[in-house]
């Protein structure tokens, strides 16, 4: 181990992530397909191989090669470790705009020092949210989620949300209104102790609810899209509670007048509140995306 160089150092690490991820006990190790996916030859990979052969991870068998003898503790844990900061960065590079369109499997496994199946692990859960999508080259797109694609999303937001509760056949679900105005209240009441994550999917949540009422597939989708565009960037504001907590108190009004059937009233506090959201969003989003930049705030799934 003492004499490993740096470049053997990543190949270990990797090796180990993809043991505990892609491989189990029992299965051979293909070293030509593991060179092809780290970007590197395989002569450190076999270097590295037989220094975990004399640990017992792997064994090597004549003219069979080698083959997985046992994932470790401490194996595992850089799998479930690396995944939860594979998402973070990721997730950063894109508020940052870091990461160009198309870039394929090899760059992105490069650029982040990650075993395929971790890499794979995050481009899923990204796709789940439409915020990626594959190429037939085995690339990858991500998402705009940029300042720009930001305010294109508000000035489409401002058309669409308040004319949707116009429409001639939206309707009003009010046991699925009134548990939501519950959870606004619980939220608004224990808003110093609610993990940003939850707060953000209250927000989106009450979003998609109203959009459900015009009865249109395309807008409810149009308006997911949105809000996952949103959990990029804007979820970075979700610190500023003071306006988490009047964002709450206004869509608390919005679901008041629908619950009376005042549509006309909901539409004009709707649009009220996403101007208001929109010049939130935009006076702090510099300061934002410093704080991103040098680490002081995580996009990941779970608060730091």
């Amino acid at each position: 181990m003492t004499n490993y160089t740096p470049l053997h150092n990543r190949v270990r690490d990797q090796l180990e992530i993809r043991f505990g991820q892609d491989l189990k006990p029992g299965e051979r190790i293909n070293e030509a397909e593991i060179a092809a996916d780290l970007g590197v030859s395989r002569t450190p990979i076999r270097t590295v191989l037989r220094q975990m052969q004399s640990e017992g991870i792997v064994e090597y068998e004549q003219h069979r090669g080698f083959r997985l003898v046992k994932s470790t503790e401490r194996v595992a844990k850089s799998d479930t470790e690396s995944s939860a900061l594979l998402d973070e960065r990721v997730m950063r590079d894109m508020a940052l705009g870091k990461l160009g369109s198309p870039i394929s499997e090899r760059a992105l496994m490069q650029r982040y020092s990650v075993a395929h199946g971790i890499l794979m692990s995050t481009l899923r859960s990204l796709m789940r949210d439409q915020l990626v999508e594959p190429t037939a080259s085995r690339g990858w797109i991500f998402a705009d989620v940029g300042a720009n694609a930001l305010a294109n999303g508000y000035r489409f937001r401002q058309i669409v949300e308040p004319a949707s509760m116009l429409a001639d056949i939206y309707e009003v679900d009010i046991p699925a209104i009134e548990a939501l105005d519950a959870e606004h209240q619980n939220a608004i009441s224990n808003i110093e102790t609610m993990e940003r994550r939850r707060l953000f999917d209250l927000d989106a949540k009450f979003h998609r609810q109203v959009a459900l009422g015009a009865k249109s597939t395309h807008l409810v989708d149009a308006i997911e899209r949105q809000n996952n565009i949103r959990r990029v960037n804007e979820y970075i504001g979700f610190t500023r509670l003071d306006r988490i907590r009047d964002s709450m108190m206004e869509h608390r009004k919005i679901m008041a007048a629908l619950l009376i059937g005042e549509r006309q009233l909901a539409a004009a506090l709707m649009r009220v509140h996403l101007q208001i959201s929109r010049a939130e969003t935009f006076e702090h989003i510099d300061e934002d995306l410093e704080l991103v930049r040098t680490g002081r705030v995580k996009l990941g799934m779970d608060d730091a």
